[in-house]
């Protein structure tokens, strides 16, 4: 039997398993269309906090993957209903990210402060982007070690790229936990909340599967929640938990 066969839905994850970086892997389309094709719900759940769920559905339909806006989850994504649901609208915060983020936590009506005002944040935002400064790490621990709640996108330590593996939020968030002697909390993989977003967005669709590249991430979250677990990739043979269902090459192997 076909692993496609196996189940009535999945979730899926962007980085490592469909793309690397904006590039698609060999198959992934080809597997994505026989899900759409045979009705099958899925998701994508991804870490990447770098972009908006609309924009990575923009890239997605782009390489010809029919996918709606709302069938993507992010990390950055699930810390704004996070930091919402605790501080309600309006809060003032001290961040870090991509124009992209900011401008996400701006339209979910929080007021991003200026590095200096740290002493005015509510909370303490942080995902990952390529200008990091030590202003922001100085920024980020003062409000942290002042009492702020330190919220962060995940703590994946790389990103998938094409010329090899990128520092990812896990690394900057590293930085200011050390500065601060204060524990992050994060919204991003293998956080439950996170899985349970995306599962709202399949509906009922039981048994569903997660798929990913990282196990420490997508597989023992997913089995957190009691979903099975497919492995992309060649990483390790023995697990510290509950291991894969599946191991597959690519992602065109749901197909096999």
């Amino acid at each position: 039997m076909a692993i496609i066969d196996e189940y009535a839905g999945f979730l899926v994850d962007l980085d490592g398993v469909v793309l690397l970086g904006e590039d698609f892997l060999p198959g992934a389309t080809e597997a994505l269309a026989a899900l759409s094709a045979r009705e099958l719900p899925f998701a994508f759940v991804t870490n990447n906090p770098r972009l908006a769920p609309g924009e990575h559905a923009e890239l997605l339909r782009a390489g010809g993957v029919e996918v709606e806006d709302g069938q993507v989850v992010t990390a950055a994504s699930a810390l704004v209903d996070l930091t919402r649901e605790e501080l309600g609208p309006g809060a003032r915060v001290i961040a870090t990210g991509t124009d992209s983020f900011l401008s996400q936590l701006r339209e979910a009506g929080f007021e991003v402060l200026a590095l200096d005002d740290w002493p005015e944040a509510e909370a303490v935002l942080i995902s990952g982007h390529e200008d990091f400064t030590y202003a922001e790490i100085r920024a980020a621990a003062m409000a942290a070690r002042a009492g702020a709640p330190l919220l962060a996108t995940g703590r994946d330590p790389t990103m998938p790229m094409p010329d090899g593996p990128w520092p990812g939020t896990g690394a900057l968030l590293a930085a200011i936990e050390t500065a601060a002697g204060v524990e992050g909390q994060v919204t991003g993989k293998p956080a439950p909340a996170i899985f349970r977003t995306a599962l709202t967005v399949i509906g009922d669709a039981r048994p569903a599967a997660m798929i990913g590249d990282r196990y420490d991430t997508d597989i023992r979250g997913a089995a957190e929640v009691g979903l099975d677990g497919i492995l992309v990739g060649t990483e390790r043979n023995t697990y510290p938990g509950e291991p894969p269902r599946h191991r597959i090459d690519g992602l065109v192997n749901i197909l096999d």
